[in-house]
């Protein structure tokens, strides 16, 4: 993976070849695309899909929908040369019931690659997002969770939302870094994905995601895409159970080594 995040990310061209604006057509399509089956699932499939008496159930429906929605997605970019990953790499299952999924984030679609591989994941996704018509309905019936004002950090609410999910038998997705990573390395963890970890006393299990070469990173623009598709790789660390640690930042502080050493 070192060599991998090694790689020098491949500027668009100033003054950009057929070829090139033949793939930022391609990624045009990925995001009309994505808007458009967004709003079919909001708005038709989704609701059908939630006509059951039991909340557990029905969220875990509209996630698996999602995640074969995802897969699709995913496809299609890997297809258009745009995006080599295949979400069929991750075999290994999550463990358990209820676990905390924690993440580096270097890209605009690590969210959509980790539910296409996993399926049932509710997520801490940005509070924007929930009031886009296109996806906002169908973030809410999956159960995602909106993030406070500063990202993970401060808002109680959106933990207590979190360990709701949890305590109904969820895998919760949460990216400690609270916004994209840097282009090296990690960002600062937040401290709340490992509270309410040691609060619900469920396992911790890292990823570490990496791209090469760079792109789709925070404050690029969608059309600045390399020349090559970008390799998206994840890789599922050893779950760490919140019982071995004595508190939240001694979790932390092993969860941060370990994505740091795997990448």
């Amino acid at each position: 993976m070192t060599e991998e995040l090694a790689t020098p990310l491949e500027a668009v061209p100033s003054r950009p070849g057929l070829r090139q604006l033949g793939r930022i057509a391609l990624a045009a399509g990925a995001f009309v695309g994505f808007g458009l089956g967004g709003a079919l699932l909001s708005w038709v499939v989704l609701p059908l899909a939630s006509l059951d008496p039991d909340r557990r159930r029905r969220r875990r429906r509209c996630q698996r929908l999602v995640g074969a929605s995802f897969r699709f997605f995913h496809a299609y970019m890997r297809g258009a040369g745009l995006l080599d990953f295949d979400p069929r790499q991750l075999r290994e299952p999550l463990p358990g019931e209820a676990v905390v999924v924690v993440s580096n984030h270097p890209t605009l679609v690590d969210v959509t690659a980790m539910i296409a591989a996993y399926g049932e994941l509710c997520v801490v996704a940005k509070r924007s997002m929930f009031y886009n018509p296109l996806v906002g309905p169908l973030l809410r019936l999956c159960g995602h969770v909106p993030s406070g004002a500063d990202g993970l950090g401060a808002p109680s609410v959106v933990l207590a939302q979190v360990r709701e999910r949890l305590r109904e038998g969820h895998k919760v997705l949460m990216f400690p870094e609270g916004t994209r990573s840097p282009p090296e390395g990690l960002g600062r963890f937040r401290g709340g994905p490992f509270h309410v970890a040691i609060e619900c006393a469920v396992a911790v299990v890292p990823h570490a995601i990496t791209a090469s070469p760079r792109g789709l990173m925070k404050g690029q623009a969608w059309y600045a895409i390399p020349t090559t598709s970008i390799r998206l790789r994840i890789e599922q660390l050893p779950a760490l159970s919140a019982g071995d640690f004595e508190g939240p930042r001694e979790l932390r502080r092993a969860v941060h080594e370990r994505i740091s050493a795997a990448l």
